[in-house]
């Protein structure tokens, strides 16, 4: 690869890079018009139920974690994967995914659900902590190069 070729490629990673951290707070805007809606502030026409806004932002908190560290780690070649904020994240999100899982057992009755982590309030509440906390760290990992 010629240097030209290097610095065009370079580039074009840096503008889908910038590109999908806008996109990723793009989705946090929706995110928070879920959370909204789960909290019954806001009315959107596909939230009809606490399990529908629960899916709703487990849906839009993985697409905007994943829009701001999965294309980053396609695209840069100095991306570290052991660096301190991808193993926050990666922590983070399997905390989001274990929640996620235990509130749809719960909600489908094949688990017991358990007080404080799996009800309806305090589950909205422990996965948006958990994916603004990701979506942060995956932030601050674009500028500060740890």
């Amino acid at each position: 690869m010629t240097v030209v070729q290097e610095e065009e490629s370079s580039r074009f990673s840096n503008i889908i890079v910038n590109i999908s951290t806008v996109v990723g707070a793009l989705l946090g805007v929706l995110f928070i018009l879920i959370l909204l809606a789960a909290f019954n502030v806001l009315n959107l026409p596909l939230i009809t139920d606490n399990f529908s806004a629960f899916i709703g932002l487990a849906i839009f908190g993985f697409a905007m974690c994943m829009s701001v560290f999965a294309i980053r780690a396609n695209f840069q070649k100095d991306f570290k994967w052991s660096s301190v904020l991808t193993i926050l994240a990666i922590i983070l999100g399997t905390l989001a995914v274990t929640e996620v899982i235990l509130v749809i057992l719960a909600d489908l009755g094949i688990m017991v659900g358990i007080p404080g982590i799996t009800t309806y309030p305090n589950a909205f509440i422990i996965l948006s902590v958990i994916v603004f906390a990701k979506w942060i760290s995956a932030t601050v990992h674009i500028f500060v190069k740890i």
